[in-house]
């Protein structure tokens, strides 16, 4: 999959069906967050950097070095980042949808995972053939299968995920918050034996200034 098969499917399958004011669930994968306008980074080319300097009219000068430019890149660019998908949600005639992007690494927040998995296991089942035109249809057959009642309860599963952790939430900030009390203690309370300078050992090993019985 890439960005323009994506944004096709999003344009002429996905939008179609949406009831107005619709929130559409995004994870993160990489033609999901293709960004608008995306600014150039300090890796870029100069030209680019100029490039982008120029078409929003900010002074600078082609004798600048990288690190000048990137320093006015980075006064300028946008805070937050756009992204192409969520332009074309939100601009979908008079509809106006909206993206929600899942945290990284989270798919146990997307109940599509859930709906995935009960396909694959169904066409794994029933693909005896393993030629890709039975799968292909199998897939279709499956995805045709799915009811209303198979979202319903995934999508009940899901919400009950994240109620859990917005319920352990309280829980992990008081602990992340002991742990870094405890680690500052620790560091600030112990004396390591780097702490000695050279000139407080003696030859035979002992500390100056320090009796051995």
């Amino acid at each position: 999959m890439n960005f323009e098969n994506y944004q096709k499917w999003i344009q002429e399958r996905l939008i179609p069906n949406l009831p107005t004011n619709s929130v559409v669930v995004i994870d993160n994968a990489p033609y999901h967050n293709v960004q608008a306008n995306r600014a150039p980074t300090s890796s870029s080319r100069k030209s680019e950097m100029t490039k982008w300097l120029s078409e929003r009219n900010i002074p600078h000068s082609e004798s600048m070095l990288k690190p000048q430019l990137y320093t006015l890149i980075k006064l300028y660019k946008p805070q937050h980042k756009t992204f192409k998908i969520d332009s074309i949600l939100a601009n979908a005639g008079h509809s106006g949808h909206s993206a929600l992007r899942l945290p990284p690494y989270h798919p146990d927040l997307n109940p599509i995972e859930l709906i995935w998995s009960q396909l694959k296991g169904r066409v794994a089942k029933r693909n005896v053939n393993f030629s890709m035109s039975e799968v292909t249809k199998l897939v279709t057959e499956e995805c045709n299968a799915i009811t209303e009642e198979d979202w319903r309860s995934c999508c009940n599963h899901t919400r009950k995920i994240e109620e859990a952790y917005m319920e352990r939430e309280p829980l992990l900030d008081v602990m992340s918050e002991e742990i870094v009390i405890h680690l500052g203690r620790d560091s600030s309370s112990e004396t390591s034996e780097s702490d000695y300078s050279c000139s407080e050992i003696e030859s035979d090993g002992s500390l100056s200034g320090v009796e051995n019985p």
